[in-house]
């Protein structure tokens, strides 16, 4: 359905796309007041908690079949926009009890003609439509106040795989996480390290993030500078685990994710959803149309700044660093014990005479050089670290 007179309308058929998108706001306040603000790129909504996390979701205008923005008629104002507020649920609820279990393609409008008028949802299939307005309002704009990252001092910046970071919040929050630590170091001779680290009443839990370069694309530590690299200094923030499982939702549905911390303690998450096939968990596509997105659609685009809880103390930074040097420890240990005792294997089986590397002794007799129940362990010089 295509509305001309209207400030603004727009027309998609990829509805469960959109709801799986609008679903990642749910875990910040399902109830609470979203902001939402249109404009000729887009809609942008956003939400925060507490002045402690905030997050802000795009939806550009190629997912939509159908966009028009009239509030910059003349093309020249490229910040002309309108802003109001409704709660994110009642756009979840309006498509919830929406019959689309048939095997129809259903089409999905959004309006809102500005201040004083509803903004509405009209969902129509080949053989019923279904009009919803609802009343809308204009609350105190969000206050970003402290939740802008300051991108000149950045302590480090990494990019990982979602779905891999999608698993280690899961696992914490079966274990029961209150606090989670981020740790993250690199060097010249070892892979770098990213690990979230969980503190409960038994200890330290920790869990290390695969390293290869295909799930850990980027990691790097700065000087607080954004620009000068170190090596061996490892960086540590602490973060309400409540407020960072937030995140798990858009996490599960991402094909990347850049982690930024600045030196104020900041903490922003940046989504990018590429994948085509991204579809609410419960919910099944009816056609093909459906699963089929435009070309030059960027995908579901979220950014999550969440604010450190406190500055860790010296004595769980101690035993961060003890813990995290162990294990890292341990790793380079054997990996240098199995390379000396392979090496060790090579040179022996070089030599043909026997597996000790011994010349068979020339008076021994035939029945004892066959005899194998004696015991001849190897030569080695190499003490054992570990059992």
């Amino acid at each position: 359905m295509i509305l001309d007179s209207v400030l603004f309308s727009a027309t998609t058929i990829h509805l469960d796309h959109m709801m799986t998108a609008l679903n990642c706001l749910t875990p910040f306040g399902q109830r609470d007041d979203v902001i939402i603000t249109i404009d000729r790129d887009g809609l942008s909504f956003a939400c925060e908690n507490n002045h402690s996390i905030k997050i802000q979701l795009f939806l550009s205008k190629e997912l939509f079949q159908y966009y028009n923005y009239r509030g910059d008629a003349d093309g020249e104002d490229e910040d002309s926009h309108v802003k109001l507020s409704m709660k994110v649920n009642h756009i979840l609820d309006t498509v919830s009890v929406a019959n689309r279990d048939k095997d129809d393609v259903m089409e999905c409008t959004l309006s809102y003609n500005g201040d004083g008028y509803p903004f509405v949802i009209i969902l129509e299939d080949s053989m019923i439509t279904e009009k919803v307005e609802y009343s809308t309002y204009l609350l105190n704009d969000i206050d970003s106040t402290g939740l802008e990252l300051d991108r000149t001092r950045l302590d480090f910046e990494c990019i990982i795989k979602g779905d891999i970071l999608h698993s280690a919040l899961k696992d914490l929050k079966e274990i029961g996480c209150k606090d989670c630590y981020i740790y993250t170091v690199t060097n010249t001779h070892t892979r770098p390290i990213f690990a979230l680290i969980s503190k409960s009443q038994l200890g330290f839990s920790k869990i290390i993030l695969p390293s290869e370069r295909s799930i850990l694309e980027k990691l790097e530590i700065y000087d607080s500078d954004s620009t000068t690299i170190v090596h061996d200094s490892p960086v540590i923030g602490m973060f309400d685990f409540s407020s960072l499982d937030k995140l798990r939702l858009s996490t599960k549905i991402a094909s990347k994710v850049l982690i930024r911390r600045d030196v104020h303690g900041l903490l922003t998450i940046n989504i990018l959803s590429q994948t085509n096939d991204v579809l609410m968990a419960d919910k099944k596509p009816a056609t093909a149309n459906r699963n089929n997105l435009p070309i030059e659609y960027p995908g579901i685009v979220i950014e999550v700044s969440l604010l450190e809880k406190a500055a860790a103390d010296d004595v769980d930074v101690r035993d961060i660093h003890l813990l995290m040097t162990t294990s890292t420890t341990q790793k380079i240990t054997l990996s240098k014990c199995t390379a000396a005792e392979g090496s060790h294997i090579s040179n022996v089986e070089k030599d043909s005479e026997n597996l000790l590397g011994f010349k068979k002794p020339t008076n021994v007799s035939a029945q004892e050089t066959n005899t194998d129940d004696s015991y001849h362990p190897a030569p080695s010089t190499n003490i054992p670290l570990f059992f």
